[in-house]
């Protein structure tokens, strides 16, 4: 953009390149009382686009957030447009979600602000995010680690959120707000440097601005570059590699042999990964494991790695623990994470039992009710059936049936009296069994839930 332009004229020229606000769309404009939102309404007003005001209280700052709110009421009705306002609970949101405030406040605007958009039948909502916020998100991208989508750093668009000011730059905001006497609301919280953001801001940059005076344009003349490089990137990374990725009962098998043979492996990996909340170490961890001992974890916030013998599986992290369950004498169905176990007698006339793992059929005067249904765990013996009464214990059972390291810790026991009856879905007791004196048949039938 032609540097002697006035911001006005920058603002409009930028908006209909991006096909962002116009004077046929009227916008919901998200407005703090900060510099930044005040400029933009400025510009909303002296552009002709269509505008109503939304203004978010966390109830933070005690007065100062209350004073915020009362400015922003003013501020809409000296231009005449509606503004909706809404007191949120923020704290009390932190302590039942167990989230930081900033993320708390985020996840709380954004949602009424998409109940709002629907609600008043408005296009779009528009945000004060300017040039060096995009230059302070690239910065805090590279320091977390990132991909090359981190380096495009805010989008100009994302559904209906727009970006109509991230062409400009902090200090054509505040030359714009002192030539045009625009009052404004300071948030004490900007100079905290609690804020890695504003750590970033008030020392980071600073440091980069003595090296590269001209940071603000260097950086936002990269920014349309990164942009198309993570399209065409993403492009390449998303072509499937045939076999690398297997599903199975909810779970993620990646081949160690075939990931050693793919070219590019971290790449894919991390791009495949990243949503399931690991990042650029995890997948240097991977790649430097593939061939150790089996066993090793990798943990994100919400899934789990385990290195097996010839597989990296990956498993969602579950919600909450399972309990033990009791099944009792006339119980016909029981519900397990994942899975139904259902119960049924069964005459012994003509009997025929199949040779289906899933299935068990049991001689009742063996067991004792309640029954137990839980996970199996260290130290658990039984004696599978066919091996003549020889005791075995667990762990050694499904190393012997190549059993993975995830799938043990989804396997179900049923135990009576202290007594392992059913490894379900893999092996009756020998102690249990149906044999010419049973008189009574309790059958067990696993179904996995998909």
């Amino acid at each position: 953009m032609n540097k002697d332009k006035s911001l006005l004229e920058k603002f409009m020229e930028f908006n209909r390149l991006k096909r962002l606000a116009s004077r046929k769309k009227r916008c919901l404009l998200t407005v703090s009382g900060g510099m930044d939102s005040i400029v933009m309404c400025d510009l909303f007003y002296k552009a002709g686009f269509p505008f109503s005001i939304a203004h978010c209280n966390f109830n933070l700052r005690g007065d100062e957030s209350d004073g915020d709110e009362a400015f922003v009421k003013s501020l809409a009705q000296s231009y005449g447009v509606s503004v909706f306002v809404k007191s949120f609970a923020t704290k009390e949101y932190v302590s039942k979600k167990n989230v930081s405030i900033q993320l708390a406040a985020r996840e709380l605007r954004y949602a009424w602000f998409e109940e709002l958009r629907e609600e008043q039948q408005i296009k779009l909502v528009a945000t004060a995010h300017h040039l060096n916020d995009n230059i302070e998100t690239i910065i805090y991208n590279l320091i977390k680690g990132t991909g090359i989508r981190g380096l495009r750093g805010i989008p100009v668009r994302q559904a209906n959120i727009i970006r109509p000011m991230l062409f400009a730059s902090r200090e054509e905001i505040e030359a714009y707000l002192i030539n045009n006497k625009l009052d404004y609301r300071e948030d004490s919280s900007n100079a905290d440097d609690k804020y890695t953001r504003n750590k970033i801001r008030h020392h980071i940059i600073p440091l980069m601005k003595e090296i590269n005076p001209s940071l603000e344009k260097t950086l936002g003349n990269k920014v349309d570059l990164f942009t198309e490089l993570e399209t065409l990137y993403e492009q390449e990374a998303a072509k499937p590699v045939k076999g690398l990725f297997l599903e199975r009962k909810g779970d993620i098998y990646i081949p160690i042999l075939k990931l050693e043979r793919t070219k590019y492996a971290g790449t894919i990996l991390f791009e495949f990964l990243k949503k399931f909340g690991f990042n650029s170490d995890h997948v240097d961890d991977m790649l430097a494991g593939m061939n150790g001992i089996s066993g090793k974890q990798f943990l994100s916030s919400n899934a789990r790695i385990v290195k097996d013998r010839r597989f990296f599986i990956l498993t969602p992290l579950p919600q909450q623990s399972f309990k033990i369950q009791l099944i009792q004498k006339d119980d016909k169905e029981i519900n397990l994470a994942g899975a139904t176990l259902n119960i049924s007698n069964v005459p012994t006339e003509n009997l025929k039992i199949p040779g289906d793992k899933n299935l068990a059929f049991i001689d009742l005067s063996k067991i004792e009710f309640p029954l137990i249904v839980r996970h199996w765990k260290q130290g658990d013996y039984f004696y599978p059936f066919g091996m003549k009464m020889k005791k075995k214990k667990l762990k050694k059972f499904f190393t012997d049936q190549k059993v993975t390291i995830n799938e043990k810790e989804t396997i179900w026991v049923i135990e009576s009296n202290q007594k392992i009856v059913w490894v379900a879905g893999h092996r009756m007791d020998e102690r249990f069994k149906v044999d010419p004196s049973t008189k009574e048949v309790l059958r067990l039938q696993l179904k996995q839930r998909q």
